[in-house]
């Protein structure tokens, strides 16, 4: 367990953030009817590298304690915080949950917040006092972690029945005085999205903070890459060596497919960019359904979206005419973002990319992207538009990457194709399609433990070669 000096220095220190705009790092100190501890900075997106948690705190609160997945990571003392956080380049979720104790080392208050989840549940966490006095002020406070376009409409505070505030922006927190509400046994706290979704909380005075246990139902792709449709009572599935029990099998007919196709506009691309044009507009014609939807982005150092998720294959035909090739290849970093962007989508997922297979000037590696690829779940299917590349695996050159980019397919269930002439074009978006077509979602239960722990899977039929991830993280 690390411990950490208050107030904790911003020289020096770095925060990354991808996808996040510039945000000030100033932390408040807590009103003095506000939560007794707040994390004031939440970031929404891609987080790596170094993460700063700011933190206030107010009375009782003596000291601070945070922690990450369940796990100690380092505590603090003072009104005004900021803990560091090493990340790393191996992007996961992580939990990040900060107690404070008071000086009798009770637990006074707390807050958490969700990191690297794209599609986090909508769901109110509810805090009080251990013991509630006879008469005097008692501070309710409650953090929401929602998925990031939903709007909050207010949140409302009961001390058991009786309604005792409302809240309509963070921080959340409602103040009661027992004597007007002598022996209630519990609070209870209510949030309301803007779409009408709620979720609640309850809160027993004489308990300590309690700890939710996660259990996930896991949705991965499932091929038929022959034979004919799938039963869910034939197929047996290993998890870790282990057989699971399939809670489901929902046919891709059932549910509409997302793709993002990325197109590698950089100017290594210049010679190949003609032919990946075609590809592009041939591929949206063959895939579109009317419930389904596409989204062409092209990148080089930067990212580009073409074209927001359509079913329109006219409007991909005119934006993928409009892209030059010009500057640097950061097609690791570009792949991430994508795949994070993907996983707040509901149903099918897959990303294409059309590209020559060369990174240019990537802050992440290939291992960041085959782990990222691994994590999030979406089939990945690159298509190598390269004829030198081609030329070049001959002698043995390009043939490691290329391996790399293969386990990328293989691990999230899909295809990766090499062509050096536009005449291959057609049976890759075939064979893509075909199988985009015949796909399901097959739904189990994970084990929440070992979250961060790559569970290979496995699967059989008999009569059918079916294909899925070869393993995935909780």
């Amino acid at each position: 367990m690390q411990t950490f000096v208050s107030p904790f220095p911003f020289v020096n220190i770095r925060l990354a953030v991808v996808a996040l705009g510039a945000m000030a790092l100033v932390p408040r100190l807590a009103a003095a009817d506000g939560p007794p501890v707040r994390i004031t900075l939440k970031p929404q997106g891609l987080v790596h590298g170094q993460l700063l948690v700011p933190i206030t705190t107010a009375p009782p609160v003596e000291r601070i304690e945070l922690t990450i997945n369940g796990v100690t990571y380092g505590e603090a003392r003072g009104r005004s915080v900021v803990i560091p956080i090493h990340v790393g380049d191996y992007i996961r979720r992580l939990r990040v949950r900060v107690r404070g104790f008071d000086a009798g080392n009770a637990i006074a208050g707390e807050d958490e917040m969700v990191v690297n989840d794209p599609r986090p549940p909508f769901r109110i966490r509810l805090r009080g006092p251990t013991t509630t006095p006879a008469t005097g002020r008692v501070i309710l406070s409650a953090s929401i972690i929602k998925p990031l376009e939903m709007e909050i409409a207010g949140v409302d505070f009961f001390a058991g029945e009786a309604l005792v505030g409302s809240s309509t922006t963070p921080p959340y927190s409602a103040t009661f005085d027992t004597a007007s509400h002598p022996g209630a046994p519990y609070a209870r706290v209510v949030a309301r999205s803007a779409a009408g979704d709620e979720a609640n909380d309850v809160w027993f005075f004489g308990q300590q903070p309690r700890d939710a246990i996660d259990v996930t139902i896991q949705q991965v792709p499932l091929s038929v890459a022959s034979g004919p449709p799938p039963v869910a009572g034939d197929i047996t599935l290993i998890d870790d060596g282990r057989p699971k029990k399939i809670e489901a099998l929902v046919p891709a007919s059932d549910q509409p497919l997302n793709v993002i196709l990325l197109i590698d506009a950089s100017e290594s691309m210049l010679d190949e960019l003609p032919v990946v044009r075609n590809a592009a507009k041939q591929f949206a014609q063959a895939l579109i359904r009317p419930t389904d939807r596409i989204a062409v982005v092209a990148f080089n150092q930067q990212v580009y979206w073409l074209t927001p998720f359509t079913n329109d294959p006219q409007v991909v035909a005119r934006a993928v005419d409009r892209i030059q090739s010009r500057g640097e290849t950061h097609l690791y970093d570009t792949a991430i973002e994508m795949l994070f962007e993907l996983q707040k989508l509901p149903g099918r997922r897959a990303l294409v990319i059309l590209t020559d297979g060369v990174d240019q000037g990537s802050s992440f590696k290939l291992d960041h992207l085959v782990h990222y690829a691994r994590y999030s779940g979406v089939p990945v299917y690159p298509i190598i538009k390269n004829k030198l590349l081609s030329r070049l695996m001959r002698f043995g050159i390009g043939l490691l990457e290329v391996r790399r980019l293969a386990s990328i397919a293989r691990d999230t269930g899909a295809t990766y194709f090499i062509i050096r002439r536009e005449s291959e074009l057609p049976a890759v978006y075939a064979r893509i399609t075909a199988e985009l077509r015949q796909q399901y979602l097959l739904l189990f239960y994970s084990d929440p433990s070992h979250q961060d722990q790559w569970h290979p899977l496995a699967v059989s039929e008999p009569g059918r070669v079916l294909r899925l991830p070869n393993g995935y993280f909780p």
